[in-house]
């Protein structure tokens, strides 16, 4: 399972597919801080457990 937490406010998104998880935190950056976070960020915070 893979895991990305936004620095802005904590939340915890999780996926066992990384492009699922870029999707899913971009689609919470654009919704909850009206910010469109490159894709290359979201892979470099990207933690595997």
């Amino acid at each position: 399972m893979k895991e990305v937490v936004c620095p802005a406010c904590g939340a915890l998104m999780e996926s066992s597919d990384q492009d699922v998880l870029v999707e899913l935190a971009k689609r919470h950056t654009l919704a909850a801080h009206n910010y469109d976070i490159p894709e290359e960020h979201v892979v470099a915070a990207i933690e595997e457990y």
